[in-house]
């Protein structure tokens, strides 16, 4: 989002804490009071703002409108402003809450109840939400969360002009011939990103694919578990964002375990350098894949199986679907989706 408006000079700031990055245009960076993790969830700081900072700020820039995206520190202190300054804000909902309780933090039904209360009540305090997915949508206005259905507006990520196929050998990547079959994960090695499904699934393609191999983009807590599971697999560790187009350009397919994913960044980056992408039947990347057109959208790891052999022992159909996705990316043309985004934002004030 910060690329395109610095691009487009937008009037949009961005602030964010961090106590690493520096500031740019369009980009305010300020630093943290206090930086520290949650048992529950350490792949993510927590990091805690000077809320006078802020304040301070917001005055100075006489803004006349909040969009928060986290629902931590910063989520709260954009509530702070809306009240304080008489502002409408609204909130970019990136992820699904509910299922991460239900499914990581293994919470019980009265609680996992109390804990939808809880988003309700912080969701409620904005004027209007953007969410990446219908599923979420139609979660929001229904009778859980009961939204109006004018408040919560349908929007998008966009593919970046720097994901784009390239003609590169798997020997250059992944260090095998171009005739051995290249499964691949990208994002963090974590449970919620449904890695430690990986190993099955391999067991079970390598049955009739007995050379495929799995690679992995990206690093996380399960890495060392990953390792004992798959010794023959790939890791190629943290990789940096303009190297990833390659990764892609140079596999076979793409797998998405994860059932957490309200859109999947990964899956338009993929598709975006021509990779098909094998994902579970969920919310987000059901919205972006066309099933049997440029990926499959699966019920489990057998039937993830069945679909990757399935690509694997047919070049062509793997080469239409690879066409496909080239396709399917450049329907997520920025100029469009931030065009339907400021509408919604100005209409909804």
């Amino acid at each position: 989002m910060l690329k395109e408006i610095q691009t487009r000079d937008l009037p949009i700031d961005s602030i964010t804490i961090s106590s690493t990055l520096q500031p740019q245009d369009h980009l305010i960076v300020i630093r943290p009071l206090k930086e520290f993790t949650l048992p529950f969830y350490e792949q993510q700081p927590l990091r805690i703002p000077d809320i006078l900072e802020i304040h301070n700020i917001f005055k100075q820039g006489e803004y006349s409108k909040i969009i928060a995206s986290t629902e931590g520190p910063m989520g709260l202190a954009a509530l702070w402003l809306k009240y304080a300054y008489s502002v409408p804000a609204y909130f970019y909902v990136h992820t699904d809450w509910m299922m991460f309780a239900e499914q990581t933090l293994k919470l019980t039904d009265e609680n996992l109840h109390n804990f939808r209360r809880l988003l309700r009540t912080f969701y409620k305090g904005f004027d209007g939400l953007f969410v990446l997915n219908n599923d979420h949508r139609k979660w929001l206005t229904g009778k859980d969360m009961g939204f109006n259905p004018s408040q919560v507006h349908l929007t998008a990520h966009w593919f970046e002009e720097t994901f784009k196929l390239y003609k590169i050998d798997k020997e250059d990547i992944f260090g095998v011939s171009n005739t051995t079959p290249v499964i691949l994960f990208a994002g963090r090695l974590s449970e919620e990103k449904g890695i430690m499904d990986i190993p099955k699934v391999m067991e079970i393609v390598k049955q009739k694919h007995p050379d495929a191999k799995v690679a992995f983009a990206g690093i996380g807590p399960k890495e060392q578990e990953l390792r004992k599971l798959l010794p023959d697999a790939i890791f190629l560790g943290w990789v940096q964002h303009d190297t990833l187009p390659k990764i892609y350009s140079a596999a076979d397919v793409l797998v998405l375990p994860s059932r957490f994913d309200t859109f999947g960044c990964v899956v338009l980056e993929a598709l975006s350098c021509g990779l098909p992408i094998l994902a579970y039947n969920t919310k987000g990347p059901k919205d972006i894949i066309n099933n049997g057109l440029n990926g499959y959208l699966v019920k489990n790891e057998i039937e993830m199986c069945q679909k990757i052999t399935e690509l694997l022992d047919n070049p062509l159909l793997l080469n239409l679907f690879k066409n496909q996705s080239l396709l399917r990316a450049h329907e997520f043309s920025p100029d469009a989706i931030i065009k339907q985004f400021i509408n919604d934002l100005n209409s909804a004030a």
